[in-house]
């Protein structure tokens, strides 16, 4: 038996194909049937076309080597050895084993992502960044933060990390506020965290929210606030209290005055004009306690996050998939309440624009980034929002909604770029818009509550 491999090295990029060939040649006095089978570590994407050569003695055949390594991480870049094991059948003692190599080229791809996305803390917060290397190769990340001027820093431990071809590495931040709150309630700091992959000129960017409560809740400064107020109140009405008394009792001259025993205190001679004390007891009232910015006695200012749930089978909540904040996160349902578990990502704050009727969702496990139909498709997903086009409702068609009534507590949302119905398809995969139905539509009819 002779065997030929030709070429003997090769080099091919993950996701495509190469090939070679190997001759094989009868050099007995018999007809042998030869099995084709590849060996090594390419034999997983290493395919022999045909498989089985049947030669005359003397005869030559030849087999197509196919090598398709897949753009995923467990095609490593580099030289690989391989071998295809060519096995006669009639007399198996003389079966050989050709050797060569194939070059597998590079590629990298990073999936970066923060755990948890909403941060809470009233001195400083911990969160993860996730770093996961898709590629083929070893994968560099520098992180850094990017704080919100100088209310917020943000610093990763450590500040760069090694990841292996398949392999996720974790850094530590440590997230602090620039000032302590003492009074005001919960105030939200978004944070950025920047990855820089070597080699890359743009960086990929996690964004994040840091809520610092107050140190002093707000009901301990309303009831400071009734306090104080009640202290005005009695300090005006005592300052404005003053009762003037006369007497027409005179000490007669050269008469000695006896001075009344306790049991015969006389009675106080009357006034000459009435005391005014009720006068001033209406006017306390008057200075009104004011209440101090930021306090729950009022109406919330802005919107509220909701959830949006189907009308179908139970009711399926409209939710950002997994909590995700990227751009492109499809928006599915789910017919669970997750909570908190993926950084309530089943909670919408829904933006209202009068002049052209039409609203804005924003997901509460992304603030900033808004539900939108894709590009040429009519699936749902998250993207960023620009924060004055949201403020303002100048948003572009495909992130923009309109809320029909449709009867018994319930609304159509219908996107105003192709005027079609956000619809529910009772799976995790993804919303779409689909043409609004005409008559009752579970799958198109959505309640909107301030809770689950």
């Amino acid at each position: 038996m002779w065997t030929s491999l030709e070429p003997a090295a090769i080099t091919v990029d993950p996701g495509s194909v190469a090939r070679v060939r190997l001759r094989v040649r009868n050099t007995g006095d018999t007809v042998e049937e030869y099995r084709l089978r590849p060996a090594g570590d390419a034999a997983g994407w290493t395919q022999v076309q045909p498989d089985v050569l049947r030669l005359y003695p003397g005869a030559e055949g030849t087999a197509q080597i196919e090598f398709a390594p897949p753009r995923t991480s467990d095609a490593v870049a580099g030289p690989t050895p391989f071998g295809i094991r060519v096995e006669p059948k009639e007399h198996p003692e003389v079966r050989d084993v050709v050797e060569g190599q194939v070059t597998v080229g590079g590629f990298t791809e990073l999936r970066a992502e923060l755990v948890p996305l909403t941060v809470r803390g009233r001195w400083r917060a911990k969160a993860s960044a996730a770093v996961d290397n898709l590629g083929n190769q070893p994968l560099t990340v520098s992180l850094s933060g990017r704080e919100n001027g100088d209310a917020l820093t943000v610093e990763p431990d450590p500040t760069s990390v090694q990841v292996a071809p398949g392999r996720a590495a974790f850094a530590k931040l440590d997230i602090r506020p620039g000032a302590v709150s003492w009074v005001g309630g919960v105030t939200k700091h978004p944070f950025t965290v920047s990855l820089q992959r070597a080699g890359t000129p743009e960086p990929t960017e996690l964004r994040g929210t840091y809520l610092q409560p107050s140190v002093l809740p707000r009901w301990v400064m309303v009831v400071l606030s009734l306090l104080l107020a009640a202290a005005l109140a009695f300090l005006m009405l005592w300052l404005r209290t003053d009762p003037k008394v006369s007497t027409s009792a005179r000490e007669k001259v050269g008469q000695s005055h006896k001075l009344p025993q306790k049991e015969e205190k006389p009675s106080a001679p009357a006034p000459s004009k009435p005391p005014e004390e009720k006068k001033p007891e209406e006017k306390p009232e008057e200075p009104a306690p004011e209440e101090p910015p930021g306090d729950g006695g009022g109406e919330d200012q802005g919107p509220q996050q909701q959830t949006i749930r189907s009308d179908a089978n139970g009711g399926w909540y409209l939710q950002a998939n997994q909590g995700g904040q990227a751009d492109g996160t499809q928006i599915g349902q789910n017919p669970e309440w997750t909570g908190d578990q993926f950084g309530r990502n089943q909670w919408w704050t829904i933006h209202h624009y009068a002049e052209d009727n039409t609203v804005a969702l924003e997901s509460g496990s992304a603030p900033g980034s808004v539900a939108q139909l894709q590009e040429n498709s009519n699936q749902v997903e998250l993207w960023t929002a620009d924060p004055a086009l949201l403020e303002s409702g100048k948003l572009p068609p495909q992130q923009k909604w309109r809320l029909q009534d449709a009867g018994n507590g319930r609304t159509r949302i219908v996107n105003t770029r192709n005027d079609e119905c956000l619809t529910d398809l009772q799976n995790d995969k993804g919303a779409v818009s689909w043409k609004c139905t005409d008559g009752p539509n579970p799958r198109q009819d959505w309640k909107i509550a301030d809770g689950q």
